[in-house]
């Protein structure tokens, strides 16, 4: 539990964040400088930093200081899970780097989420995601080839898949199924990332269906938590009282 003195003054760093004193990817004052400025102990000091890293607003790294985090991009959880489009939407340069593509017969698992029938062969495709030219999420994606023919023969690089499922198949993709749990990364995810070894990740897990309710993707895709945070939202109806 927080002192009070320690909770003003987490309020008091996290005001000054919030309106630039700082920018992102700026080190702090040192634990000692900030104690001096705002005449208190350096305990106390430390317990409002803590916080500060709790909430995701500060990084902290051993022998190099204290620095604004990245902001996290607050997803709503209602609707379709669309990432990419709310960080083009907030203003971020998002491309993608195209890691892996391939077709073949699909895994048992992928086969039932896409209702495969045997000897059914799916376009595996495995994507980096970047933003500002900081990976956020590593993304597996399989899709029927039955349902969209030479769609392996598409670059998918700077184009939308969703785009070309709508203006080259006549796809229009209606209804999707999301979830997320969280993960760590293997030492291979974590690199791909530019993120430590064992870090939290969410892990998110999408089928999406066309009008018709055919399944047309199935999704798996890993997401820095320090980046990303799910948000819901949702209206709460007071009980009717007599």
């Amino acid at each position: 539990m927080l002192t009070r003195l320690a909770q003003q003054l987490a309020a008091t760093l996290e005001a000054q964040i919030l309106d630039g004193r700082w920018r992102v990817g700026e080190r702090l004052p040192a634990e000692r400088d900030l104690a001096r400025q705002h005449e208190v102990s350096r305990s106390t000091m430390r317990e409002a930093l803590d916080e500060l890293e709790r909430t995701g607003l500060i990084l902290r790294h051993q022998g190099r200081g204290t620095f604004v985090a990245p902001r996290r991009l607050e997803q709503s959880l209602l609707g379709h899970f669309s990432i990419v489009e709310s960080l083009r939407a907030s203003g971020r340069a998002v491309s993608t780097r195209v890691l892996a593509e391939r077709a073949g017969p699909p895994s048992p698992s992928i086969a039932r989420e896409l209702g495969c029938a045997d000897g059914d062969a799916v376009l595996e495709i495995e994507r980096l995601r970047l933003a500002d030219r900081v990976p956020f999420m590593l993304e597996r994606t399989w899709l029927p080839l039955a349902q969209a023919p030479g769609l392996d023969t598409v670059d998918l690089s700077d184009r939308s898949l969703y785009e070309v499922l709508r203006t080259e198949y006549g796809i229009v993709l209606e209804r999707a199924v999301e979830s997320f749990e969280p993960v760590l990364l293997t030492a291979e995810e974590a690199k791909l990332l530019d993120y430590p070894p064992g870090s939290p990740s969410l892990l998110l897990l999408r089928t999406t269906y066309d009008a018709r309710g055919v399944a047309i993707e199935c999704a798996r895709a890993l997401l820095r938590a320090d980046l990303v945070r799910p948000l819901v939202e949702r209206k709460v109806h007071e009980p009717v009282r007599y």
